[in-house]
């Protein structure tokens, strides 16, 4: 029971979180209907057979059994959702709408999606005196609105000895601190590639310490790469300051992890171009299952990186509903600005079954991610260990 009992916990939080998305997303198109006076049919969250529904005035308020997303049901909107559309109410029929009207409901979800995300970072950035920490690949990041800071977190340590390599020619002990090179004090651990990278086939003085006030200058030659051969780990954090913008930092911030998802993910095709192997691509998309993992290593670090879990998970869903894909929010607004420029609509069959289609293929979509999860557990796992 007691290993059975947190993985329910994460299934309920799993199931929440996805379910607070929804209903977000979906409350945004609800708002958006009302406020240019369409006829909103039902809102839903989940899909397949109802499990609850209770009708109030003119809207059926359901809830369905399968709980990953849900959907507004606007007279006139098409829809893929299957069901039986009352007829009448022309000026209340969202496809009579002028196409600005339509377009601002089919944005609402997303726009819904990135405020909460925005709230959110608000949150966490101020629990967390205005800064993100990152990876130390990002040193050289240009971001808005805030700025790259490091953080230094001991001396710059090396752990492992080269064999055949400079330092060990020079018979510097196997683990210790790199105080100066030729005389320069050392702050960073990059510091050691930077003094170095002139020096190449030339010796340098390295002054390494093994305990206090046991340190000892040796002669080390530099590789032809510019090395001097030993194993240096990064010796400080990389953090996105936003302590000088305040007022706008959410905003910013979204920005800004938009670029840097950007850099890494291209960073992740970059490699699997150059080596072949697109497992850390793979690993890159994931659903429902990639969410349980996500969600059950960063509970352990509180309610705040919780979340941050969501305001990231927020933003993802607005990303991913504004691709051109016409059952989603952004292949909506395409069409519309296609039928707004050709000021004509599209055959109204012609449209349903482009939506129904790739409705379905987003359902099949969504079941090969969720298999491929299944399949690849045990490296999911791996993953946050």
């Amino acid at each position: 029971m007691q290993t059975i009992l947190p993985v329910i916990i994460n299934i309920v939080i799993v199931l929440l979180v996805i379910g607070v998305l929804t209903f977000i997303h979906e409350l945004g198109h609800f708002l958006a209907a009302k406020a240019v006076g369409a006829k909103v049919l039902e809102f839903a969250l989940g899909f397949g057979p109802k499990i609850f529904s209770k009708k109030v005035g003119e809207t059926t308020y359901s809830l369905r059994a399968l709980p990953f997303g849900g959907y507004v049901k606007i007279l006139g909107d098409g829809d893929p959702i299957e069901e039986k559309v009352e007829e009448g109410d022309g000026e209340r029929n969202l496809s009579k709408k002028p196409k600005w009207q339509q377009i601002i409901v089919m944005l609402a979800g997303v726009t819904m999606n990135i405020l909460l995300a925005i709230v959110v970072y608000y949150i966490v950035l101020a629990s967390n005196g205005w800064k993100v920490m990152l990876n130390s690949d990002f040193e050289n990041f240009k971001p808005l609105g805030a700025k790259i800071a490091k953080e230094v977190e001991g001396e710059v340590k090396y752990v492992e000895v080269v064999k055949d390599g400079g330092a060990y020619q020079a018979g510097v002990p196997e683990k210790g601190v790199v105080k100066e090179i030729n005389g320069e004090r050392l702050i960073y651990s990059t510091d050691v590639s930077r003094i170095v990278k002139d020096k190449k086939g030339e010796d340098v003085i390295v002054n390494i310490c093994t305990e206090e006030d046991n340190c000892q200058n040796y002669t080390v030659r530099v590789s032809d790469e510019g090395k001097v051969g030993m194993v240096l780990p990064v010796n400080y954090l990389i953090t996105l300051s936003y302590a000088e913008n305040k007022v706008f930092s959410g905003f910013a911030h979204i920005v800004n992890n938009i670029s840097l998802v950007g850099k890494a993910f291209g960073g992740i095709l970059g490699r699997a171009k150059q080596t072949g192997d697109y497992t850390e691509l793979s690993h890159s998309v994931s659903g429902p299952v990639g969410i349980y993992f996500v969600i059950d290593y960063f509970k352990q670090f509180g309610f705040l990186s919780l979340l941050g879990v969501i305001a990231e998970l927020s933003l993802s869903l607005a990303v991913i509903n504004l691709l051109p894909i016409p059952a989603l929010d952004g292949g909506r607004v395409f069409i519309l600005m296609i039928e707004g420029i050709l000021r004509k609509d599209l055959d109204e069959k012609i449209e349903g079954a482009i939506i129904n289609i790739s409705f379905i293929f987003l359902i099949i979509l969504i079941l090969f991610i969720i298999i491929k999860d299944i399949v690849n557990i045990d490296s999911l796992k791996n993953i946050f260990n």
